[in-house]
Order: structure tokens, then sequence, then C-alpha cells
């Protein structure tokens, strides 16, 4: 009789940018993602140095989402055709716009100073913040204190993970109690890691790599046989803790990661990119797909191609 493999199990820590991108995503997908999260509060390791990066950064990716809007300006027609009825069928419209636009205005401005009645990702996140659990580093654990030094400790050898010219710990923070619970685990559970900003290793094509000292040193401290793995897609924690994910969903995140990739091919959004002289379309979608992914399709329309 064939041996039964036992099912892997996980536990998943989700940089503070993941977190913060959901404004950046919005509706239906970021609620479903949310809600997914807080279903599965107990395999997430977090602490207030998340939560504190979290609420530094909310307004300003709030802010910078909405200046991108821009108020509907004033038609300016010839006189000749000013008493024509679509130029005042448009003008009708243009001032239904502006009314439009001043709500989202004001709603925003709730947002920022009322998030607790009227920002639901504020809410969702605080709720996996909020969660009483031994993966959550937070007031008043005095194990805060003893990774605190961990963590200088490191930050002083120059070990990852660090971003260069980096001025504070907190990234070596939230390593050593990755580290910590890890070692903890009753259950042996491997770890996934969910960033985009680089600080634990690199991208290539559609995948991330973890960073060797890092791998090596999980491996000498928490165990040989633990698996531990680097992604820039929440999708792919929410499968490993068997959630079923929306192609809506996937769709929204590729456009995330796009937006964020190499800048050697610029924004898809506000530079769209033209085949290079003397390339064939064939040879410039295959060098796109190693340095950034698969390119968009009728599936995802939104392209750099001509």
């Amino acid at each position: 009789m064939a041996k039964l493999v036992a099912k892997e199990s996980w536990l998943i820590f989700i940089d503070t940018n993941i977190f913060l991108d959901f404004y950046r995503i919005g509706g239906e997908s970021a609620d479903r993602q949310l809600r997914a999260l807080d279903r599965h509060r107990d395999s997430i390791i977090t602490g207030d140095q998340i939560r504190m990066e979290f609420l530094k950064n909310r307004q300003k990716v709030i802010v910078d989402s909405i200046s991108k809007l821009n108020k509907p300006s004033k038609l300016s027609v010839p006189p000749i055709v000013t008493d024509y009825q679509p130029v005042k069928m448009l003008g009708k419209n243009l001032s239904e716009a502006q009314v439009q636009f001043s709500k989202i205005r004001t709603k925003v401005e709730k947002i920022l100073t009322n998030p607790l009645h009227n920002d639901p990702v504020f809410n969702l996140v605080n709720r996996i913040f909020n969660h009483k659990s031994p993966l959550n580093l937070c007031r008043p654990d005095p194990q805060r204190f003893e990774i605190r030094n961990l963590a200088r400790k490191r930050f002083v050898l120059g070990y990852p993970p660090r971003k260069n010219n980096d001025t504070s710990i907190g990234d070596a923070i939230n390593w050593e109690w990755l580290i910590r619970c890890a070692k903890n685990s009753t259950e042996n559970h491997s770890v996934m890691i969910v960033s985009r900003d680089g600080d634990f290793g690199v991208s290539y094509g559609n995948d991330m790599f973890l960073n060797d000292w890092l791998r090596r040193e999980f491996k000498d401290r928490v165990s040989r046989k633990r698996n531990i793995q680097l992604t820039n897609r929440l999708t792919d924690a929410l499968r490993k803790l068997d959630e079923m994910v929306a192609p809506e969903d996937e769709q929204e995140e590729r456009k995330i990661i796009r937006d964020d990739s190499n800048d050697l091919f610029g924004s898809l959004e506000k530079q769209p990119l033209r085949v290079p002289r003397g390339m064939s379309r064939e040879a410039f979608e295959k060098l796109y797909r190693e340095l950034i992914g698969e390119p968009p399709s009728d599936r995802n329309p939104i392209t750099p191609f001509d």
C-alpha cells in the first residue's frame, strides 16, 4: 500500500506594500481577497512593524491615487454652435460630471479623516492587525525587545533583508520575527513571503527568487526539511491556504505587478511601447517574458505592444 504524503501546511508573511496595494486594486477584488485573509488570521505572520508602515503610508497612497483623477474642464466651443442641441447636452453632462467629481473628493476627504467609518480596506486590514495570535508581534509582548536587538545586530552586519542606503531596521525586524514564528511552529509549517519591493529577493520573468543568504539562514535556523518561498502574488498565498481564487482577482494583480515592473519597459499606462527597430515582434515578446512575465493577451487586454 502506497504511503500517504502529508499535506504541507503554510504560514504567510505579507509585506506592507501588499496591504497598501489594496488601495490600487479596490472594488470587489480587494474586498474578496481581504476577507479571505481574514478567514486565515491564525496563519498570518505580522506585527506592529507592518501595522506602523501601513498607517504611515496609507494616506499618501490614497492621495496619490486621487491625484490622477482630473476635474472635468469647462467646454470651449465656437459661438456659432452654442445653441446646437448636442452642445447643450454636452454642457449638461459636463455639469453632472463636475458634481460627481466633487462627491468623489468629499468621499476621499472622509476616508482620510475618518477611516473607521468610511474606509473598508482600513477596517479589514486592521481586523488582521488586531487579531490576538502568537504570530502577531505587538504590545505588550516582551519578545519585541529581543527581536529588535537581533534586528539591530543583523543590520549592523549588513545582512539582508535591507534596501540600499537603508536607515531603518524594519525589514530586519520582520525577518527575525518570521524566523521566530517558524521555529515555534508545532505543526512544522513552511513559510511563504508575499512582497513586491525586492527586499527579500529578485524577480525574473514570472517568478520571484528568495535571496540566497536568507534561504540558507532559514534552513540553518529553522529546519532543512521545511520550505520557504517568495512570491509577488498574493493569490499564490491564498491558494496555499486552500482558498479559491477568482480569475478577475488574478487579472487585477497582474496589472499591479506590470505597473511595478522593470523600468526598462517604462509605464505601460503612460508610455505605450513600440517594438524596437530591427527587432521582430516575436523576439521582443520573448524578451518581455524573460524580464517581466507573460505579455498581455485578449484575456488581459492592456498591452504595451503596437
